[in-house]
C-alpha cells in the first residue's frame, strides 16, 4: 500500500517540480490578477452583445468554417472541395475549432474577446511605471476598446497577434531554460501566423518587427535567430495551409489597383482619356475600362474641397459586372499590378495626383475615414446565431459608434500619430528613456509600417482597416498620460521574472 501510494505521489511530485523552475509557469501566476480582470471583461462583453457583432464579411468566414471538416477530409481523401475565398481565411480556422468544441461561434467571440483584454493588459503593465491602475481603467472602460473585443472583424485578431509579438519580443528572458526558450518560439509563431494570417496586409508589419528583435542585443544571438525564423514562419503558414487545403485564396490586393487605375483615368482630360479608353479592356473584357471610369466619375462626397473626389469604397467590384470578384482573381495580381505601373510610366503626373488623393483620403485629411460595417445586426441575420436583442445591446452598439463619430479624432490617422508621437516625445524627455528601450517607439513603428500599407493599397477608407494602428497608438497614448503626471504615484516598472 505505502509502495502504491509513493508511486502514485511521485508523478505529481516531478511534475511540480518541473512547473516550479518554469518561466512561464510563474509568468501566468503573476499575471492572475490581470487574467481575472480579462476574463470579467470578456464575459461582461458577450453576455451583453452576444453572440458578438457580425457584419457583412463574418457570414461568409462562418459558413467557410462550417465547411472546413470536408474540406480537410477532402484535401487529404483525394477529392479536393475547391473552395475559393475572398476573404482571408486564418479566422475560420479558429471559428471552426471553437464550433467543433461547442456548438456555437459564441466560443470564438469569448476567447477572442479574453486574449484581446489579457494581452493589452499585460502590455499596459510592461509599459507603465506609474498610475497602473489608472492606465488599466483608462483602457477597461473606454468604448473604443472594449466594444470591439467581440466584433468578429479581422482587424481584432490582428491586434492580439501585434501586441502578443510585442509582450513575447520584448521578454528578458534571463532565466529562460531550454524549454522556456522553445516555448517562447512556438507562441511567437502562433502569433505572428494569427496577426498576418487575420488580414492579408499585415505582412508590411514583418521588417519592423525584425528590426525590433534585432535592436534587442541583450538577447542571445541563437534567440534572436529562433525568433526571426518564428516570425517567418507564422507568415508562411498563412500561406501554405490554405495550399495544402486547396483553398483558393483570391487576391483582395488586385481590387484596390483597378480601383486606382479607374480614378486615374477618370480624372484625365477627355482627350486624354481617349488614350486608356481600352487600358483594362483586355483583362476586363471590351468596354470595361469605359464603365469602370463611368463608376469613378460619379463620387460620393466632394472630397471637403481640398482635393479631387474620389469614391470612398471600392464597390465597382458589385456595382459594374466586369469588375466582379471573381473576374479580378482571374485576372491576377501579377498581371494587373503590370497594368498599374504601365499606367504610372505612361503618365506619371496623372497617376501620382490619384496616389496623392487615395493617402490623402486613407489619412484622413479629406475628409475624414468612415464607419462602415459597424451595426446592430447587419442584414438582420443576427437570430440565426442566437443574437441578444436587448436595450443593453443597442447601448452597447451605439457607445462605439458615438466614441468614434462623435470625437472624430479617431476617424483622422494623421492626427492619431501627431498626438501619439507628441507624448511619447514628452514621455521621453520627462523619464530620460531611451528609444531603443520604448517600448511606445516600437508600437509607432509598427503602426506605421501597417497603416503604410492601406496608403499603397486599400480597398476602402474605412476606420476598421486604421484600426489596429488607432489601437497601438491609442496605448502609446495612455502610457505616455500617466507618465507625465505627477510623480508622487510613480513605481517601478513591472518585470515580473526576468
Amino acid at each position: 500500500m505505502s509502495a502504491a501510494r509513493f508511486h502514485i505521489y511521485r508523478i505529481p511530485y516531478s511534475i511540480r517540480s518541473r512547473m516550479n523552475e518554469s518561466y512561464w509557469v510563474h509568468a501566468f501566476l503573476d499575471s492572475r490578477n490581470l487574467l481575472i480582470a480579462a476574463l470579467l471583461a470578456a464575459v461582461s462583453c458577450l453576455c451583453i452583445s452576444y453572440p458578438g457583432n457580425l457584419y457583412s464579411d463574418s457570414y461568409g468566414r462562418i459558413e467557410l468554417a462550417m465547411q472546413l471538416p470536408d474540406i480537410i477530409r477532402g484535401a487529404f481523401g483525394g477529392s479536393p472541395a475547391g473552395i475559393s475565398s475572398w476573404n482571408t481565411v486564418t479566422p475560420c480556422y479558429f471559428i471552426a475549432l471553437f464550433h467543433a468544441l461547442t456548438g456555437n461561434i459564441a466560443a470564438y467571440t469569448f476567447a477572442q474577446a479574453f486574449f484581446f483584454f489579457y494581452s493589452t493588459l499585460l502590455l499596459i503593465r510592461k509599459m507603465t511605471a506609474s498610475y497602473r491602475v489608472l492606465s488599466y481603467l483608462l483602457y477597461l472602460l473606454n468604448p473604443l476598446f472594449f466594444c470591439v473585443s467581440i466584433y468578429h472583424e479581422t482587424g481584432i485578431g490582428v491586434v492580439i497577434g501585434l501586441v502578443s509579438l510585442i509582450l513575447l519580443i520584448n521578454l528578458d528572458g534571463r532565466d529562460f531554460g531550454p524549454g522556456d526558450t522553445v516555448m517562447a518560439g512556438l507562441l511567437i509563431l502562433l502569433a505572428a501566423f494569427v496577426a498576418f494570417g487575420y488580414r492579408a496586409n499585415t505582412f508590411t508589419v514583418l521588417p519592423a518587427l525584425l528590426l525590433i528583435l534585432f535592436l534587442r542585443k541583450e538577447l542571445p544571438f541563437i534567440r534572436r535567430i529562433l525568433y526571426t525564423g518564428c516570425l517567418t514562419g507564422g507568415l508562411l503558414l498563412t500561406v501554405l495551409i490554405p495550399k495544402i487545403l486547396r483553398i483558393d485564396t483570391m487576391s483582395s490586393v488586385s481590387l484596390g489597383f483597378v480601383w486606382e487605375m479607374g480614378e486615374n483615368i477618370a480624372s484625365m482630360p477627355d482627350e486624354k482619356q481617349e488614350q486608356y479608353k481600352d487600358w483594362l479592356d483586355g483583362l476586363f473584357g471590351e468596354g470595361a475600362t469605359g464603365r469602370l471610369c463611368d463608376w469613378a466619375g460619379c463620387p460620393d462626397d466632394d472630397g471637403g474641397g481640398k482635393a479631387r473626389p474620389i469614391r470612398r469604397v471600392a464597390s465597382f467590384s458589385w456595382e459594374v459586372a466586369d469588375f466582379s470578384r471573381e473576374a479580378i482573381s482571374e485576372a491576377g495580381l501579377g498581371r494587373i499590378f503590370g497594368r498599374y505601373l504601365a499606367l504610372y510610366a505612361r503618365s506619371p503626373a496623372s497617376s501620382i495626383r490619384t496616389k496623392l488623393a487615395f493617402a490623402g483620403y486613407a489619412l484622413g485629411i479629406h475628409p475624414g475615414l468612415h464607419l462602415k460595417e459597424w451595426e446592430y445586426d447587419r442584414w438582420e441575420r443576427g437570430k440565426e446565431f442566437g443574437m441578444s436583442d436587448s436595450r443593453m445591446r443597442h447601448r452597447f452598439t451605439r457607445a462605439y459608434r458615438i466614441a468614434v463619430e462623435k470625437t472624430c479624432i479617431p476617424l483622422r490617422p494623421w492626427l492619431v500619430l501627431l498626438i501619439a508621437l507628441l507624448l511619447v516625445f514628452l514621455k521621453i524627455k520627462a523619464t530620460g528613456q531611451s528609444l531603443r528601450q520604448s517600448i511606445e517607439c516600437q508600437l509607432i513603428l509598427i503602426s506605421v509600417f501597417y497603416y503604410g500599407a492601406f496608403l499603397l493599397n486599400t480597398q476602402s477608407m474605412e476606420f476598421r482597416y486604421f484600426y489596429p494602428a488607432f489601437y497601438l497608438l491609442s496605448l502609446t497614448v495612455i502610457s505616455s498620460i500617466t507618465a507625465l503626471l505627477p510623480l508622487s504615484a510613480r513605481t517601478e516598472p513591472h518585470r515580473g521574472r526576468r
